[in-house]
């Protein structure tokens, strides 16, 4: 009688686990299939356009529900026909194939229909795209300036990086009197500087630390040129000015010529040593009192970016 009560039991309990199981797998697949309803709504929800913040976006967003809403209707249209006809002229009800060839009507009439839908559509469309181009009320301005030759770093450059701009070319005069232009020195990077005739000790450290600044370069040596416009009627010492002139300095008269302007300064032109890119935009300026190495390393860095100088 106890064996018979234990068997009983024993019986009840693993009917209860086993409804228990049950339920739970009920469960558990129950909230694993809202789970993944949940997932698929959120994904079908992510397939549509992101929501519209402006007045153009919410043009091309309508655009887009009435192209939806046409093709749609051409989706439904065609094979609406189509499976009507293949319903209604079937061979079981008694109908027979017929044979013809093009109809000209037809043809016509399919080729007009899906032309004016397109005109239709085209329109607004084109609307649109010439909205995203007009600038002429924008909604907030933004000033970007490209450097070509290097991306500027805090501290990766000695020389001032200055917004790039292309300098004029009057014709100036060497002072043997030939004519002179710097666009005769275009596809080369230039070093410039910008003081009187008579040439003070500042004067006569530039002119050396360009030149020291050049001759380090090596082989690159050709692909530099130095340029020394003269502020002011003065001519410089005649030993100084054919010493410079053979390592590669061009002495030219600039005196009172408007390029002179084109300079940008704290205090003088006077104090920098400016760089020329091989284009002839104006694009970066040393300190007053230049270190010649860390010249020479910024020269080393643009001459290795530049693929045309």
């Amino acid at each position: 009688m106890h064996a018979a009560a234990l068997e009983s039991g024993f019986s009840l309990a693993v009917k209860r686990t086993n409804e228990d199981m049950m339920t739970n797998r009920m469960v558990n697949g129950t909230g694993a299939a809202l789970l993944a309803l949940s997932g698929a709504a959120e994904a079908a929800y992510e397939w549509n356009l992101p929501t519209s913040v402006t007045r153009v976006a919410t043009e091309i967003y309508d655009l887009h529900l009435v192209m939806m809403w046409i093709i749609l209707a051409i989706f439904v249209g065609v094979f609406g026909v189509m499976f009507y006809s293949i319903y209604a002229h079937r061979k079981s009800v008694g109908h027979k194939a017929e044979h013809f060839h093009e109809n000209i009507t037809v043809e016509i009439i399919w080729t007009i229909i899906p032309f004016l839908i397109l005109i239709a559509v085209a329109w607004p469309a084109t609307k649109s795209i010439l909205k995203l181009k007009d600038t002429a009320s924008p909604d907030i301005t933004i000033k970007a300036t490209g450097y070509q030759w290097w991306r500027p770093e805090s501290r990766g450059n000695y020389g001032e990086l200055i917004e790039p701009r292309p300098l004029s070319d009057p014709e100036l005069r060497l002072l043997d009197g030939r004519p002179f232009r710097l666009s005769q020195l275009r596809g080369k990077w230039v070093m410039l500087q910008l003081d009187s005739g008579a040439c003070a000790e500042g004067c006569k450290k530039k002119l050396l630390y360009m030149r020291q600044a050049r001759l380090a370069l090596g082989r690159n040596v050709d692909r530099v040129e130095c340029v020394w416009l003269l502020t002011d009627p003065g001519a410089p010492d005649a030993a100084l000015a054919r010493e410079f002139e053979f390592e590669g300095t061009h002495v030219a008269r600039a005196a009172g010529n408007p390029v002179l302007a084109e300079f940008p300064a704290a205090r003088s032109s006077a104090d920098h040593i400016y760089i020329v890119d091989p284009l002839g935009n104006l694009m970066l300026r040393f300190p007053s009192e230049p270190d010649p190495r860390r010249m020479m390393k910024d020269l080393v860095r643009l001459l290795k970016a530049s693929r045309i100088g």
